[in-house]
């Protein structure tokens, strides 16, 4: 197999941002088919490809080797073993599921069909974040002691009919937390062994957990605080969406995921690498924002093609809804949750 001919479930924001991704930016991939949502046949149109009503037409296929999954969380894990039971390959979008047993049944599922399993986790691919990975890799700032991560915005839900508004798709908490839970494994290489979490709605937004402070110990002993808020009044400290410090022994590295990656040792601070400024609300299709999309989707699409191991595999997927299921465990019950018994 030469190229990767991927179907598209999915066809609202996300989806378009992906079908641009494996039509204008992918190598060894076409797009092939585009199914689900009211916007499919005008995405397929766009993109002059088959636009499929069924999608269990679409999976009957044979001129179809993979599915690419960007429809409403609860949806991800039927969807996802209806695929594998139809020999193709699956790349899913975060949260591989709202559940680590449903994580579990797909990633058994996708195994015992032989078919190859990956989440999207787009944070580690993003220019400033991927490049703190490399940093910490050369030993820039020696062994890492402490992470802290901010993540504030205005806003999560704006249209109460959206299946981001509806509980049973788990909510910003988890919508966000696998991205910044799933980071600061990615930063460490290393578990999450015990965490406590306070996770709230303060202000009048009917939504569950809008906010939340939670604080992990890591199994190599690095200790990181994550706060998160979609309910910031005012636009102060907000000029980002992503910051976070990490500290080590020789040095410190500041990680703006929209902005600059600065590296701080001794008396100097140095810019590494500053992201290209990007508009993903007016220019969804710029390319420096797709950047990320499409450098996971081109790994998924070599580790099939050149039969390497999984980039991004579904267990990858499934310790970030875990952290997430243990966070609010923790303030459910108010109580440490260990994850990791030494």
């Amino acid at each position: 197999m030469t190229e990767l001919r991927i179907a598209l479930l999915g066809s609202g924001y996300m989806g378009r941002t992906y079908a641009e991704c494996i039509a204008v930016h992918n190598s060894r991939a076409r797009l092939v088919a585009v199914s689900g949502g009211s916007r499919a046949p005008g995405l397929a149109a766009d993109y002059g490809v088959d636009y499929v009503e069924s999608y269990a037409d679409l999976l009957a296929r044979g001129d179809v080797d993979a599915v690419l999954i960007a429809t409403p969380h609860i949806n991800h894990i039927e969807q996802t073993l209806q695929a594998a039971q139809a020999g193709k390959h699956v790349l899913c979008e975060k949260p591989l599921a709202t559940s680590v047993a449903d994580c579990t049944r797909m990633i058994d599922g996708c195994r015992q069909a032989g078919v190859m399993l990956q989440v999207i986790q787009t944070l580690r691919f993003r220019g400033t974040p991927a490049r703190a990975k490399q940093l910490i890799v050369s030993g820039a700032i020696g062994k890492v002691w402490m992470i802290r991560g901010q993540t504030l915005v205005r806003n999560y839900i704006i249209d109460k009919s959206s299946w981001a508004a509806q509980p049973e798709n788990g909510g910003a908490f988890l919508d966000m937390g696998v991205h910044n839970f799933d980071i600061m494994r990615f930063w460490t290489g290393s578990e999450v062994q015990r965490i406590f979490s306070q996770i709230n709605t303060f202000g009048a937004v009917d939504a569950p957990d809008m906010s939340a402070m939670t604080q992990m110990t890591m199994t190599n002993g690095v200790a990181i605080q994550q706060w998160m808020s979609f309910e910031v009044s005012t636009r102060y400290m907000t000029g980002s969406q992503h910051i976070y410090h990490i500290l080590g022994e020789e040095g410190m590295i500041e990680v703006d995921g929209y902005g600059k990656l600065l590296l701080a040792k001794g008396d100097t601070v140095e810019t590494v690498w500053e992201q290209p400024k990007f508009d993903f609300v007016n220019r969804p299709l710029d390319p420096i924002r797709l950047e990320a999309f499409y450098t996971q989707i081109q790994a998924f699409v070599d580790d099939l093609l050149d039969g390497r191991p999984a980039t991004v595999p579904g267990e990858e997927g499934r310790a970030a809804v875990a952290i997430v299921e243990a966070a609010r465990e923790s303030a459910r019950t108010g109580q440490t949750v260990e994850m990791i018994k030494k």
